[in-house]
């Protein structure tokens, strides 16, 4: 009897051990690509597409956006608007908390004193006064916050940034620890879908400070309050996002977890979504047709790729306005031969992704050589560094490059000077030019913006996303000028002026415009995306 009960208890743990395999094995996980190494998970300070992407799918603001683009309730359970729409009062789920991991409290106990401040009874509710202090972060000049433009309305928060006046005035109240009040300067309709935004998450002040300026450089520096958190932090390799099992939200995630791999190949990602590597990503309109010919792909059109000739007003010779404009000036367009996956010509600066409510056709530089040289020889008054004997390169790729050799050949007839092309694949240009690395470039740029003012803002001096390197005092005032006050067609003249500035000055001469796609895979659905920074995997299900 003794063996045979022995025999029964073998069966039943090795039974135990098959079943919890096999269910193990079901864990319903994702996968993810991504061209851009993880830099900061800072929600306050992200700036590069996979900081962003991991940080919206880890932190959880007030409100958030579904998959239809509603701003729905998040952190807070609801809320009201006062009649002259200026003060806003939150009520925060009574339910939230951070999740700390183990590897955490680990490295910020404060058994070793020369470690940090963090209490080993360490309060994890997701209070007001962490909304607070986050968002008094971002609009602090000393955070570098390069998204608290988002944030202007809030009272005296445009002085703040301005360093005109201490953060400690900004009109933000934890009113208690579960009520929070906002009192905003002007009315601002799209205040609410601000605050979906990375820059208005919560930060628990006791956390930040026990990371002694490392708050999202490591795994061990996060404090999670999303659907997700990160359980895993390779640099250069691969985040792992485990489904977070103290998140009390209304929408939990519907997978257990999240692999978003760094991927410096991007060449490869289509495939590697065709053949079910990966679950989803963005592909080029060139790679399109791949996902066509097959069924049960889902293709997300963004109209939000700009082809043009770039000038990077960082190097030393295109910092000359006049340099820009001779160049610019002597563009033609005639010559630049599309292949079939580009949409459309234009000489707008703004895509269809933008949106724009009005209607404006801008003023090209007009291809004139006789002025083109006379903006040539005044850059040479201005500058050492523009000479008849210097070189120029224009960075391109495979597709376009005999239509930029075409335009260098009209450049070294008009100037007499060396002008250079140098092509590499797509990817390649692509991240040099981010990097910085050119002069010229007919290259596509992704824009990311979701609205006409936040597309125009990238070009101000002081943007983290300017990648021409313009800088201009007077296109960074006619933006500010920009509040909720104005009507409409007063809106609308500002954005006019600045389009039309950056192509009188040379930043840019627009030429074509195309599609990015974003795929999910046969056998994927719930995935959705607004840009290549903000990718939801939270309704993520594998069929």
């Amino acid at each position: 009897m003794k063996r045979l009960i022995s025999l029964i208890s073998i069966i039943l743990i090795l039974l135990s051990l098959f079943t919890s395999c096999k269910k193990n094995e079901e864990k319903m996980e994702l996968y993810y690509p991504l061209t851009e190494d993880f830099k900061s998970l800072d929600p306050q300070i992200a700036t590069d597409n996979s900081s962003k992407l991991i940080a919206y799918n880890c932190y959880e603001g007030l409100v958030r956006v579904n998959d239809k683009g509603e701003v729905v309730p998040a952190g807070a359970a609801n809320w009201s608007v006062s009649a002259d729409s200026l003060t806003y009062t939150f009520h925060l789920r009574r339910d939230a908390v951070w999740y700390l991991t183990n590897t955490s409290k680990e490295e910020l106990s404060d058994d070793d004193a020369t470690k940090s401040d963090l209490p080993v009874n360490f309060d994890s509710r997701v209070t007001a006064k962490d909304y607070v202090f986050g968002i008094k972060r971002a609009v602090d000049p000393m955070t570098g916050s390069s998204d608290n433009k988002y944030l202007a309305a809030i009272k005296n928060a445009q002085y703040i940034i301005e360093g005109k006046m201490d953060v400690k005035e900004l009109g933000i109240e934890a009113v208690d620890d579960y009520t929070l009040k906002i009192t905003l300067d002007y009315a601002d309709p799209d205040f609410l879908y601000y605050l979906t935004r990375l820059v208005a998450m919560p930060c628990n002040e006791q956390f930040f400070n026990a990371c002694k300026g490392r708050y999202g450089l490591a795994m061990e520096y996060m404090l999670c309050n999303g659907v997700y958190m990160v359980y895993r932090w390779s640099p250069g390799a691969v985040i792992r996002l485990e489904n977070n099992p103290l998140y009390t939200g209304e929408s939990k995630a519907l997978n257990d977890r999240v692999w978003v791999y760094y991927i410096q190949d991007e060449a490869t990602v289509p495939e590697k979504i065709k053949n079910g590597t990966y679950d989803a990503g963005y592909v080029s309109a060139f790679e399109k047709h791949n996902f066509e010919e097959k069924k049960g792909f889902g293709i997300t059109p963004r109209s939000d790729v700009l082809w043009g000739y770039w000038f990077n007003s960082n190097t030393p010779e295109f910092a000359v306005t006049e340099l820009r404009q001779a160049f610019a000036g002597t563009v033609d367009k005639t010559v630049l031969t599309s292949p079939d996956y580009i949409q459309n010509t234009t000489d707008r600066l703004c895509t269809n992704v933008l949106t724009p409510a009005y209607d404006y056709t801008p003023q090209s530089v007009p291809y004139d050589e006789a002025a083109a040289q006379t903006k040539y020889k005044t850059a040479m008054e201005k500058s050492d560094d523009i000479s008849a004997s210097m070189t120029v390169t224009v960075l391109t790729c495979e597709d376009f490059a005999d239509s930029v050799k075409k335009q260098i050949q009209i450049w070294q007839k008009v100037f007499g000077i060396d002008v250079k092309i140098k092509v590499e694949t797509r990817a390649t240009a692509i991240k040099m030019m981010n990097s910085g690395n050119y002069q010229i470039a007919f290259l596509p740029v992704t824009i990311t913006a979701t609205n006409t003012a936040e597309y125009f803002r990238t070009f101000m001096s002081d943007s983290d996303y300017n990648i021409t390197g313009y800088k201009n005092s007077n296109y960074d005032t006619l933006i500010n000028s920009l509040t909720d006050s104005m009507s409409q067609d007063e809106e609308n003249d500002v954005y006019k002026s600045c389009e039309q500035s950056l192509i009188t000055y040379g930043v840019v001469v627009p030429a074509f415009t195309e599609a990015s796609y974003f795929i999910t895979g046969q056998n994927t659905s719930g995935v959705y995306s607004f840009s290549e920074s903000e990718v939801y995997f939270r309704n993520g299900i594998i069929s």
